[in-house]
């Protein structure tokens, strides 16, 4: 809990919360969507999460698809909320971003293997944050939020 606490004063992008069990939400449809993406003809999906994790990583997390279906599965289910801080959250959805453009590209021409390569380490992490909570680009996030902010202190 203590770690918890010390990430969340290390890294404020802002001092917006989100609620950690929407995130868990949106981290298990990621985890489908991909598996979908690459047992089923319907390629489509990957844009379809590409332009939500876009949407939540770069514009308004509240205009996502897959965060309104979270927020509904909350709601209807009534699970209480636990809120964080979204900094970590928005960093680790352009990373989901980055991973759904690259596992798209990769399978667009025609390398398969990468592209599957690509896809199961985004599921695996997506997973760890779905069943665990323990997501690894709020880990790392601390570590680039700092070295950001150094280049920023050395160019002035």
């Amino acid at each position: 809990m203590k770690g918890i606490f010390i990430m969340q004063k290390m890294c404020p992008i802002s001092f917006k919360q989100v609620n950690e069990r929407a995130v868990q939400i949106n981290a298990a449809l990621a985890v489908f969507s991909i598996i979908f993406f690459f047992l089923t003809p319907y390629k489509w999906i990957i844009l379809v999460l590409a332009i939500d994790f876009f949407i939540r990583g770069f514009l308004n997390p509240s205009y996502s698809f897959y965060s309104a279906i979270s927020k509904t599965i909350l709601r209807i289910f009534k699970i209480k909320s636990l809120m964080v801080n979204a900094g970590p959250k928005i960093f680790a959805a352009k990373i989901g971003f980055i991973f759904c453009c690259m596992t798209a590209i990769f399978y667009l021409f025609n390398f398969q293997k990468i592209s599957l390569i690509i896809g199961s380490i985004f599921v695996f992490f997506a997973a760890l944050e779905a069943i665990f909570r323990f997501c690894m680009a709020c880990r790392i996030y601390p570590f680039i939020y700092k070295f950001k902010d150094n280049q920023f202190i050395k160019k002035v």
